[in-house]
């Protein structure tokens, strides 16, 4: 059994420490949302959906310390800097904001709507996974990317989820993982996943996926996302457009999978801040120093795939070809 990477229970919040695995399973109390931040911006707990929904349940905590409005605001500030592409964070954040600047019942109101917004992302996963399972034609193998399951939304996932129920469905061969680097959610997370509900798959270096493809060991590719722009221009983690490329090349069929809480209306390209992250995630590992200390680094979390390389969009709405 997969552990519940979010837990809200008598009034307390706790979430798995997702550096720790897959040899620990160990959960943190949230207490603040400033300790929310810090820990979605160390990578304890990621997941566009993910981080949306545990940092509305870090106002909740705050709210039930009986703190004003003002304190309240000043917390969604904090935490819509804890990290700037993932746009189903700010969405929730709006809904929130609502709700503090209008509410004449606040810690109640609040209440109702994190477990709402809860319980929706569960409905909204399990949905895309029932769409999911109309793109495939025939028993496949399937590449996916980073980790996109349970462990990154409240429910059964995104691009995973689609998986996990054709798997159950008898439409998946295997599930071939790219490592995912350089923090390595495929090879932590998404194996150690796929490892808890016994289904096949296949560990690969992210600079094999071209060889890999071009031996014909691939059928189709599903990944997340963490923003879709209105174009459809897709958003995700950083190595999304080289398998994109790669599927357009090799004439494979590249879909992503997401909830409509991911997707920004509003936003123009050039508006998207696309997160560099700290050097030492590539110049280290485990804190050994791998390369020298003073190495040039460009650590860019996530790229940016042109819609014409996408074969469709699957969202709990339905698939958009």
């Amino acid at each position: 059994m997969i552990p519940k990477p979010l837990i809200f229970e008598n009034n307390k919040l706790f979430i798995l420490d997702q550096r720790k695995l897959p040899f620990k399973e160990i959960y943190i109390e949230v207490k603040s949302a400033y300790q929310m931040s810090n820990l979605i911006k160390n990578m304890a707990i990621r997941g566009a959906p993910l981080i949306a929904i545990a940092s509305s349940y870090a106002i909740l905590i705050e709210a039930m310390k009986k703190n004003n409005k003002e304190k309240l605001l000043k917390s969604i500030e904090i935490l819509k800097n804890s990290r700037p592409t993932a746009v189903n964070l700010f969405n929730t954040l709006k809904e929130i904001e609502k709700i503090i600047l209008n509410s004449k019942n606040l810690q109640e109101e609040l209440f109702k709507l994190v477990i709402n917004l809860d319980k929706e992302e569960k409905e909204k996963c399990l949905k895309i996974a029932q769409n999911g399972l109309k793109i495939f034609k025939k028993k496949s193998s399937v590449l996916t990317y980073c980790n996109t399951g349970f462990l990154a939304t409240t429910g059964i996932g995104t691009a995973l989820g689609i998986i996990y129920k054709a798997f159950e469905n008898n439409l998946i061969e295997k599930v071939i993982v790219p490592e995912t680097r350089p923090y390595l959610q495929g090879s932590r997370l998404t194996i150690y996943e796929l490892e808890k509900l016994k289904i096949p798959y296949e560990l690969i270096t992210d600079n094999s996926i071209a060889f890999i493809m071009s031996k014909g060991e691939v059928d189709l590719a599903i990944v997340g996302a963490d923003r879709v722009l209105s174009d459809g221009t897709l958003i995700n983690k950083i190595g999304t457009l080289n398998i994109a490329i790669l599927c357009n090349y090799y004439k494979i069929p590249f879909w992503t999978a997401f909830p409509t809480s991911t997707i920004d209306k509003s936003s123009k390209l050039e508006e998207v801040i696309i997160e560099k992250r700290n050097k030492d995630e590539v110049i280290k590992f485990k804190n050994f120093l791998i390369t020298i200390e003073n190495a040039n680094v460009i650590n860019y979390a996530f790229d940016i795939t042109p819609k014409h390389l996408i074969t469709g969009y699957i969202t709990e709405n339905g698939i958009i070809n």
